[in-house]
């Protein structure tokens, strides 16, 4: 890539730290043993690096430099996938990595993957560190998992938080729901025992009170379910891996709102169906 001088993050890594981590490796090679100081130098890219600068998305045999005074090029002999280093919600950066033995750094990041224990991992490791060199420090001992949890630990707290506003919210929509479908059934007595004095049977007022409430309740969720469907793309900032537009919640949430709309409809009905139609015409009479 003549005259072209990157200034992207740049990571010192030895062969084995792409298949430490597991990452996929897209086009060419990973660097090896043969990748020394007095062999060619060569560099691998992420496909955010391949995006931003290779229009026609081949990178590799291509050279770059990073630096404009006194270049020192380097072949790009490998792509690999992504990697985000900043936090699982932020866009992976364009990176390049070189090998430790044609660029060495003082400050090491050692990545360890083993079947063993956390905790006895991390002695072995210390172990084995001193016996290269008891000088070399050893902090900041973490599992991946740590390390994740720890990027998303904001969030999971406001997901926490909003979940429980939204059960609360659910609640109090439950309850207001109940109270109001309950006080429309009530104030149907009167009508209830003017219609089973002139002969209508108990289930055709429990079909006529469910009905009316399921009419309102079809009018609501046609009201409401394209509100929440437009307003919850506010909430795509707080999310990772998952869309705004659950299906399954509003599907779970409408189904609980339907189920109380109608037991707050049916429990009165059925004691409004139950009383005597004398004192069911006497009620608000």
């Amino acid at each position: 890539m003549t005259g072209a001088y990157p200034d992207e993050e740049i990571r010192d890594i030895t062969p084995d730290y792409f298949r430490v981590l597991e990452t996929p490796l897209l086009k060419g090679r990973f660097f090896t043993e043969a990748d020394t100081a007095d062999s060619p130098p060569v560099v691998i890219v992420n496909q955010a690096f391949v995006k931003k600068y290779f229009r026609d998305g081949e990178a590799l045999g291509k050279r770059i430099s990073r630096d404009d005074t006194n270049p020192k090029w380097a072949t790009i002999v490998g792509v690999v996938a992504d990697i985000k280093h900043r936090g699982l919600d932020t866009e992976a950066q364009p990176e390049y990595y070189l090998p430790h033995t044609q660029a060495p750094d003082r400050e090491m990041v050692l990545a360890v993957r083993s079947a063993q224990d956390a905790r006895t991992l991390a002695h072995t490791v210390q172990e084995e560190l001193r016996n290269v060199d008891a000088d070399i420090p050893l902090s900041n001992v973490r599992t991946l998992d740590a390390v994740v949890a720890d990027s998303i630990a904001p969030r999971r707290v406001s997901v926490v938080l909003l979940s429980a506003f939204s059960g609360i919210a659910l609640l109090l929509a439950s309850v207001g729901m109940y109270g109001v479908m309950s006080f429309l059934v009530v104030q149907r007595t009167h009508e209830i025992g003017v219609r089973m004095a002139l002969g209508a049977q108990r289930s055709d007022v429990l079909r006529m009170v469910i009905g009316h409430a399921a009419k309102l309740l079809g009018i609501g969720a046609a009201i409401g379910l394209p509100i929440a469907f437009f307003s919850n793309s506010a909430l795509r900032t707080l999310l990772y891996q998952v869309g705004p537009f659950d299906l399954s919640i509003f599907l779970i949430v409408t189904l609980i709102l339907a189920g109380v709309a109608l037991l707050a409809s049916y429990i009165p009905a059925i004691r409004a169906a139950r009383a005597d139609p004398v004192i069911a015409l006497s009620h608000n009479a």
